[in-house]
C-alpha cells in the first residue's frame, strides 16, 4: 500500500480511497455501562481528592483524565521508537509514566525480542479496512505483530485480540509472513502482562460489517464501500 494518510472520521485514506480504521470498527462493540462507570469514578475520585471541587471541574476529570492517557500513549511509543533506533534506555521520561518505561525495559530484557518497525500503517485492499501496528518484530527469531497496551489491571482483553487479528491478516495480504501476534500490557507499577493473540479475523469482518450497517450515513458521505467483487468475479 502507498501513500497512506492520516486517520480523519473513522477513516484512513489509501491513495485517496477511504478505508475503514480497525479501532473505529471495534469501537462500536458495546461499552456504555462500563464507560458510565468509568466516568462516574472519575468525578468521585476528583471529589474525594478536592472536596472544595466545584460542579464544572468535577465533571470536566474523565476528560482531563483522557488528555493524560493520551499523552501516556505518546511517551510508551516514543520509548519504543528510541529502543528501536539506539537499543538505550531512556532516562528522562516524566516521573508518571516512568513504571511504563520500566514495564518496557523489563519486556525487553525477559524475551529474545528485535523491533523491526513500530507505527507501521498497515492495509488490505480486500477488505477496506486500515491501522496502526505500534511493533513488528522477531520473537525468537520468527516474525510476530505486537500491540502494545497500557493499563492499571494488567488484563488482556478481547477487543485487543481482534485488533491485532486483523492487523495480521493486513500484512499477510500484502506479502509480510508473520506468524501470528501478542499483546504487550504495561502497568504504572513497572509490571507487564504479555501473551499471544487468539487469531479471530473471522470475528473482526463481521464486526466490520455491523460498523457498515450502523455508519452507512457516513461510509456513504464518503463513497465508503466494502463491495469489492463484480458480479462477473462473483
Amino acid at each position: 500500500m502507498t501513500n497512506v494518510k492520516n486517520k480523519r472520521g473513522g477513516f484512513y485514506w489509501v491513495d485517496g480511497t477511504p478505508y475503514a480504521s480497525v479501532t473505529d470498527i471495534i469501537s462500536i462493540l458495546d461499552k456504555g455501562s462500563q464507560l458510565m462507570y468509568w466516568f462516574g469514578k472519575q468525578v468521585f475520585y476528583a471529589t474525594i481528592k478536592n472536596p472544595e471541587i466545584s460542579e464544572v471541574k468535577a465533571l470536566r476529570a474523565p476528560y482531563d483524565t483522557l488528555d493524560k492517557d493520551a499523552d501516556r500513549g505518546s511517551t510508551v511509543h516514543s520509548i519504543v521508537e528510541s529502543w528501536k533506533k539506539t537499543k538505550e534506555y531512556i532516562e528522562t521520561i516524566p516521573a508518571p509514566y516512568r513504571g511504563y518505561a520500566d514495564a518496557f525495559y523489563a519486556w525487553l530484557k525477559d524475551n529474545k525480542i528485535e523491533i523491526l518497525e513500530n507505527e507501521k500503517t498497515v492495509a488490505s485492499k480486500k477488505n477496506k479496512f486500515a491501522g496502526t501496528v505500534d511493533i513488528i518484530g522477531k520473537v525468537n527469531g520468527k516474525l510476530y505483530v505486537i500491540d502494545v497496551k497500557t493499563n492499571n489491571s494488567g488484563a488482556i482483553y478481547e477487543t485487543y485480540h481482534l485488533q491485532v487479528s486483523a492487523y495480521i491478516e493486513a500484512l499477510r495480504e500484502n506479502g509480510v509472513a508473520v506468524e501470528g501476534g501478542y499483546v504487550l500490557v504495561l502497568s504504572p507499577e513497572g509490571k507487564y502482562t504479555y501473551g499471544q493473540v487468539k487469531e479471530c479475523f473471522d470475528v473482526f469482518l463481521k464486526l466490520r460489517d455491523v460498523w457498515v450497517w450502523k455508519n452507512q450515513e457516513k461510509c456513504n458521505k464518503v463513497g465508503y464501500s466494502i463491495q469489492n467483487k463484480s458480479k462477473t468475479e462473483a
